[in-house]
C-alpha cells in the first residue's frame, strides 16, 4: 500500500481533500421527488401541445364545414335570423291574418275552417276541436265597423310587408322609396293569397268529391304552391328580381311547403286531440301556432335556396385539400 509523505495511505486521501474528512467526489443519486416533477413537467407539456393540436385540428373542421353547401345554407339562414322572423310570423297570422281570411270568407258565403282543416290534414277528432275552437265568422261581418274592418286590413298589410322584408334581406334589395306602388303592390299580394286560398279549396273539395287519392290532393297543392311563390316574390320585389332568377326559389318553397303538408296530416291530429284534451282551447292554438311556425321556417328555406341555386356558378365552395392542413401531432 502507497504511503503518503505525512504518513497517510493513498485509499483515504479522497476523504482528506479540503481539509474536510468525510466528503466524498461520488455524485449523489438523484432524489425520487425531482424525477417526479420532471415527468409531471414533460406530460403536462404533451397535453398543453395535444390541446394546441386539438384547437387547430377543430378551428380548420369548422372553417370547411362553413365552406361546404350545407354550411355556406346555415349561414345565409342566419344571416336573415330566420328562427326570430318565424315566429314573428305565426304570431302576426294568428292576430291578423286569420281575422281578415275568416272575414273575406264569411263575406263570400265560405267558411275558411274548412280550408284551414284540409290543409293541415286533419282527422275528423281533431277537426272538430279546430271546429269549436273557431266560429264561423258570419255573425262577426255584420257587426263589423269601418275602423274595425279597417285595423282588419292593415293587420294583413302586415304580414305582406314582414315577407317583403324577408325577400329583401335574402336578395339584397333596398326597401322601395316609392311608397305608394309598394301599398299597392301589398295590397295586390293580399289579393293574390285570398285567390290562392280560394282555389285551392276549391280544388281539394272537387278531389274529394271524385275521390282523389291524398298523393293527388298533395300534387295539385305543389302546384298551386308553385305558381303562388314564384308570383310573391315578384310582386313584393316589385319586378326587380327576373322570373327566371325566382323559379328556384319558387320550387324550392312549393316543396318545403308541401312536406310541411305531409307531416302535418301524418302528426297533427294527435297532436291536437291530446293538447285540447290536456289544456283546451290553448292546447289547439299551440298546435297551430308550431304549425306556422313551419311555415315561416319554410319560406325561408325556399328564397335562400333559390338563392344559392342563384349564386352555385360563381363562387364553388371549397374542399377540404384547399384548406390549411392541420398541425401534426
Amino acid at each position: 500500500m502507497a504511503v503518503s509523505e505525512d504518513g497517510t495511505s493513498d485509499s483515504q486521501v479522497p476523504d482528506m481533500i479540503d481539509g474536510r474528512a468525510g466528503v466524498s467526489l461520488t455524485q449523489a443519486p438523484p432524489q425520487p421527488g425531482a424525477a417526479k416533477r420532471h415527468a409531471l413537467r414533460d406530460q403536462k407539456r404533451w397535453l398543453l401541445d395535444e390541446e394546441r393540436r386539438l384547437r387547430d385540428m377543430e378551428s380548420h373542421a369548422v372553417e370547411w364545414a362553413k365552406a361546404t353547401t350545407a354550411g355556406t345554407f346555415w349561414s345565409k339562414l342566419n344571416a336573415v335570423d330566420f328562427m326570430n322572423s318565424s315566429l314573428q310570423f305565426a304570431v302576426l297570422a294568428v292576430l291578423c291574418l286569420f281575422p281578415f281570411v275568416f272575414l273575406f270568407s264569411a263575406e263570400s258565403g265560405g267558411d275558411a275552417r274548412h280550408a284551414l282543416i284540409a290543409r293541415l290534414g286533419l282527422d275528423q277528432q281533431a277537426a272538430r276541436d279546430v271546429d269549436q275552437l273557431m266560429s264561423s265568422g258570419s255573425h262577426a261581418v255584420t257587426d263589423l265597423s269601418i275602423v274595425g274592418v279597417a285595423l282588419v286590413l292593415l293587420g294583413a298589410l302586415g304580414i305582406a310587408s314582414t315577407l317583403q322584408i324577408w325577400y329583401q334581406r335574402v336578395y339584397d334589395q333596398p326597401p322601395a322609396l316609392n311608397w305608394t306602388r309598394q301599398l299597392a303592390n301589398r295590397l295586390l299580394w293580399l289579393g293574390g293569397l285570398l285567390v290562392y286560398l280560394t282555389v285551392q279549396d276549391f280544388s281539394w273539395s272537387q278531389l274529394k268529391h271524385l275521390g282523389g287519392a291524398r298523393v293527388t290532393t298533395q300534387i295539385a297543392t305543389l302546384i298551386l304552391a308553385l305558381a303562388f311563390y314564384w308570383w310573391t316574390p315578384h310582386v313584393l320585389l316589385m319586378g326587380r328580381i327576373a322570373w327566371r332568377r325566382l323559379f328556384p326559389a319558387a320550387v324550392a318553397t312549393a316543396v318545403s311547403v308541401t312536406g310541411l303538408g305531409v307531416f302535418s296530416a301524418l302528426f297533427f291530429s294527435g297532436q291536437i286531440v291530446s293538447g285540447d284534451a290536456d289544456y283546451g282551447p290553448i292546447g289547439v292554438v299551440t298546435v297551430l301556432l308550431s304549425y306556422l311556425i313551419g311555415l315561416g321556417v319554410c319560406l325561408h328555406l325556399g328564397a335562400v335556396a333559390g338563392r344559392m341555386w342563384n349564386e352555385r356558378g360563381s363562387q364553388p365552395p371549397a374542399g377540404p385539400e384547399e384548406l390549411p392542413a392541420a398541425v401534426d401531432k
